[in-house]
């Protein structure tokens, strides 16, 4: 998690559907990934109501460019807003 005075930023993987992310999350425990399971901001996404937290940008390129698994969207946590990137 990056801390910049109050501001905290973070994450957050989402899923079209729960089994995707259970999936995801068996995925992300067997190649040693940080992470964790929250439920899923309804502002972002109806879709799935649990989603995956990466605190650490170089966490989340690595699972980007492995294809670690599928996902439906991504977004950064930046104070109050969900910005999808």
């Amino acid at each position: 998690m990056i801390r910049v005075g109050v501001k905290v930023i973070y994450y957050i993987i989402v899923f079209k559907n729960t089994y995707d992310a259970m999936a995801a999350e068996k995925d992300l425990e067997q190649s040693s990934y940080r992470f964790t399971i929250m439920p899923t901001p309804t502002s972002i996404a109806k879709s799935c109501g649990i989603c995956i937290r990466i605190d650490d940008k170089v966490e989340l390129d690595k699972i980007i460019k492995n294809g670690v698994f599928e996902y439906k969207n991504i977004y950064l946590k930046n104070k109050h807003e969900y910005i999808l990137i």
